[in-house]
């Protein structure tokens, strides 16, 4: 029991030393005053995958096509503040992108009054949904070494949505365009690991921009 209170003693020594250390190194990955931008692509794309189940489970299409680019993300972090138990507290922004295209092709039953008889007729039609991202974020840095940052991550912003329609069909589907806007919302996990002082790479974990996972390059100033 002695030797067990001894040991006890040394461990909760050692924790309470490697947190003061932490706490007052300065040679940190992130700190007070530290400036870091990420730029990365999201995967996978819930909302595409989400558009090419509602297309291609449509029997009515033919050869449909579904093809994106992104999200692409932009994020910036800024350590404003730095706490006594030696965790930062970073503000922010961050800009997305992200685009879908459809084509596909249908028939559709056609009635020729000149002659009096029904025909069938094919037409290709092209939608496009287009996302731009604009919001700020909130990071807390709860484990940070040389090297190496690990990070809770909240944000908070608005979606700007714009969709396309474009088709040679005369008759029934019509051409449009429009825009709408929504709310943006992200929870994440991250961790950063720099190379060299300036360029890293990052990954995160989480909810952002309809997808669970986005990874890409982190420059730090």
């Amino acid at each position: 029991m002695k030797k067990l209170k001894v040991f006890s003693f040394l461990l909760l020594g050692t924790l309470l030393s490697n947190t003061n250390m932490t706490a007052q190194d300065d040679n940190t990955a992130f700190d007070k005053g530290t400036v870091v931008i990420t730029a990365g692509l999201g995967f996978p794309d819930f909302n595409r995958l989400d558009t090419r189940t509602r297309y291609t489970g449509n029997g009515a299409y033919n050869s449909t096509t579904v093809r994106g680019f992104g999200p692409l993300i932009l994020k910036g972090d800024f350590g404003i503040v730095k706490f006594k138990w030696g965790h930062t507290l970073g503000l922010g922004f961050v800009l997305g992108y992200n685009s879908t295209t459809v084509n596909f092709a249908y028939t559709d039953y056609k009635y020729n009054y000149g002659n009096g008889n029904y025909y069938y007729e094919t037409y290709n039609q092209t939608d496009r949904f287009k996302t731009i991202t604009v919001g700020a974020r909130a990071t807390y840095h709860f484990f940070t070494k040389e090297k190496i940052d690990c990070y809770a991550n909240v944000g908070l912003g608005y979606n700007i949505r714009t969709y396309s329609r474009t088709t040679n069909d005369p008759y029934g589907n019509y051409a449009y365009s429009g825009a709408q806007s929504g709310a943006y919302t992200a929870f994440t996990a991250g961790i950063r690991y720099y190379f060299t002082k300036n360029f890293g790479v990052y990954a995160e974990l989480g909810w952002d921009m309809s997808t669970p996972i986005q990874a890409g390059i982190a420059l730090k100033f």
